[in-house]
């Protein structure tokens, strides 16, 4: 059940249900809704992992399969193993996922620059991208 605890109708509700969950003691799990990735964290992941396939040789897809299951984003539906997708993830998952990239990366001597350092230096490393867009 979601609620919007800015309106005080859900809140009511809200209180309510808690109480009733807590009087039957009930098992839970309470989670705040995020907003799902922005366009600009997208486009970003993507810069990450381009200029970790450009240090490594991998192509785009491989580097961001490596990434995934580095990190354990690895879900089991009917006994098969699925990797989570990107546009699932809401802006904290995908802001911790990149940091993931550039820390992993860094160990291996690869530096990916923030997304603030991105920005400054945005042409040169569009530009640098690219140029290896063939290998992507």
């Amino acid at each position: 059940m979601k609620y919007d605890l800015n309106n005080p109708v859900d809140l009511a509700r809200f209180e309510t249900k808690v109480l009733s969950l807590k009087l039957n003691k009930k098992k839970i799990e309470l989670k705040e809704i995020r907003q799902n990735r922005t366009i600009k964290q997208n486009s970003y992941l993507h810069v990450v992992l381009s200029l970790y396939g450009i240090y490594s040789g991998y192509t785009l897809e491989e580097a961001k399969t490596l990434f995934k299951r580095l990190a354990g984003l690895i879900y089991e539906k009917d006994g098969n193993k699925f990797l989570k997708s990107t546009s699932d993830m809401d802006t904290k998952e995908l802001t911790d996922f990149i940091e993931f990239i550039r820390s992993k990366a860094s160990i291996e001597g690869c530096y990916i620059p923030t997304s603030e350092e991105y920005l400054e230096h945005q042409f040169n490393i569009d530009k640098e991208i690219n140029n290896h867009k063939n290998y992507l």
